[in-house]
């Protein structure tokens, strides 16, 4: 990676027309830039310094600073007597000022694999991981990068995700690099509609993009206005994608948008399904809670395929990672291995409670479609079983949910604990009371604002021969407690706590 000076970040700045303003003399300008933040507490000497975020502070400068920053990049002048570049759009000039840093080695180093969708990113990712990794360890080399909303891993370190889908544009063009450094060869990741929207992504180029499916969802004032805008930022990913591969499931409203924006920018389109016309066609799905088989016909033949955890819906994941790791070469061989032995943290996870005729599922679902396809599921697997729920949702954002959610838990389950889901700055009484409004009056429902109070409750009041949901958290080991993530146990291992209790 070769080291820049400030006066060729400038250049670059100007010549993308990011620039308003800038005060840099000319040893400044010749100075070299050898990192670059917008974290104060991330700082080193001759670092390049970013001031962004609606709750940046002037302190977070003056500590960068005093720490070795020697010049910063912002919306507005900060500190006038510091050397300074001005800019008019500050998530652009981040993925510029990264990708220049870092020579934007992921494009020639990795091939990247990006999937996006309302519900399933981080199964199929994990999907694809799996199989991608038994075909390097075939070939003698080493396991895939990795970015998801349960952990990431950068061919050195494995660190679990601290909720957002995609990090920020500094964070993930480092761990892209770290990838390529550390003799990484794929890398797999979910890709949100916000990093497409705010162009976190602009400077990547994927080999491989997937197209799960779409839903109304991440509607509120922080996130997306409107359905319209949030379908439109996830198309986005065609744009910077080589292949796509599309769910041929999808609702027909969405999917001739979405193979008509994928033919037009794509070089070429694959599309997977439970149906016939699919290029990879998934049928004769069978599922326990703990196991998935299914075929899988493609222009080669016909595949028996079994998957190492239990959920019908899980077969798009499946056949959603097939496709997107044929179309890098993948053998089948690796294919079936990989997802015969794959492990998902906080999806149908299985628990058995032994001094209860109880099964206890705890299971990432979050939104609307997740609810859905979850719930259907359920019931195929328990069709003579009563249901106790425990859920909540989030403060802050995709207000909408708080309706479509509390909808299907009155439809679906008997019995219902309300709790906290990243409440945030929000009241967890006041986000379960708005729940309530869609409940019918004679539901049975209790509100317990800790989580894991209301986790310990429910394995109490559960009976004899019903089964329980947790929803929400999945393998999440945090709440979002007003601005802080407070760590705690994940949902798993307090149901593993009440049976290891009883």
């Amino acid at each position: 990676m070769k080291i820049k000076t400030l006066g060729e970040f400038l250049s670059m700045l100007k010549q993308k027309n990011l620039v308003l303003g800038y005060s840099i003399d000319d040893i400044s300008k010749n100075a070299p830039v050898e990192y670059i933040s917008y974290n104060s507490t991330d700082v080193k000497e001759q670092t390049l310094f970013i001031c962004k975020g609606l709750n940046f502070k002037n302190e977070y400068l003056e500590d960068a600073m005093e720490k070795g920053a020697f010049c910063y990049i912002s919306e507005k002048e900060i500190i006038a007597d510091v050397p300074h570049i001005i800019v008019i759009d500050m998530r652009k000039t981040m993925s510029e000022v990264g990708a220049m840093f870092y020579d934007s080695i992921w494009n020639d180093g990795l091939q990247m694999i990006g999937i996006t969708g309302t519900k399933g990113k981080s199964t199929t990712a994990t999907f694809v991981k799996a199989i991608m990794d038994d075909y390097c360890k075939s070939k003698g080399e080493k396991e895939i990068g990795f970015l998801s909303g349960i952990y990431t891993y950068d061919g050195c370190q494995k660190v679990k995700a601290k909720k957002m889908t995609t990090p920020e544009t500094l964070q993930l063009h480092k761990h892209l690099s770290n990838c390529v450094e550390n003799g990484c060869k794929y890398l797999v990741m979910e890709t949100s509609s916000q990093a497409l929207k705010y162009d976190r992504t602009a400077a990547l180029h994927y080999k491989v993009a997937g197209f799960l499916n779409i839903s109304e969802d991440h509607i509120s004032d922080r996130e997306h206005p409107d359905i319209e805008d949030y379908f439109k930022s996830k198309l986005k990913i065609f744009s910077q994608s080589e292949i796509a591969c599309v769910n041929k499931d999808m609702e027909a409203k969405y999917l001739d948008s979405v193979l008509d924006e994928a033919g037009s920018k794509c070089k070429k389109v694959i599309t997977f399904g439970q149906t016939e016309e699919a290029d990879y066609y998934g049928y004769d799905v069978t599922s326990t809670p703990s196991k998935l088989n299914f075929k899988v016909k493609h222009e080669g033949g016909v595949e028996d395929i079994a998957v190492s955890i239990g959920g019908f819906y899980n077969a798009s994941n499946a056949l959603a990672a097939i496709a997107m790791t044929r179309a890098l070469g993948v053998p089948f061989e690796n294919i079936k291995n990989g997802l015969a032995n794959v492990k998902v943290a906080g999806r149908m996870e299985l628990y058995q409670m032994s001094n209860k005729h109880v099964d206890v599922i705890v299971d990432y679902a979050h939104n609307k479609l997740s609810y859905q396809t979850l719930f259907e599921n359920v019931k195929k697997l328990y069709p003579e079983r009563k249901i106790l729920l425990v859920f909540g949702c989030h403060g802050n954002k995709a207000y909408n949910r708080r309706k479509d959610l509390g909808e299907l838990a009155n439809i679906y389950a008997d019995k219902i604990v309300l709790t906290e889901q990243d409440p945030g700055t929000e009241s967890v009484t006041d986000i379960c009371n708005q729940i309530k409004e869609y409940l019918d009056s004679d539901k049975p429902v209790v509100t317990i604002p800790d989580r894991g109070e209301a986790i310990a409750a429910a394995c109490e009041m559960i009976e004899d021969g019903w089964v329980m949901v947790i929803a929400g958290n999945g393998a999440d080991g945090y709440q979002k407690r007003g601005l802080t993530y407070v760590e705690l146990p994940t949902d798993g291992e307090r149901v593993q706590e009440y049976i290891s209790s009883h």
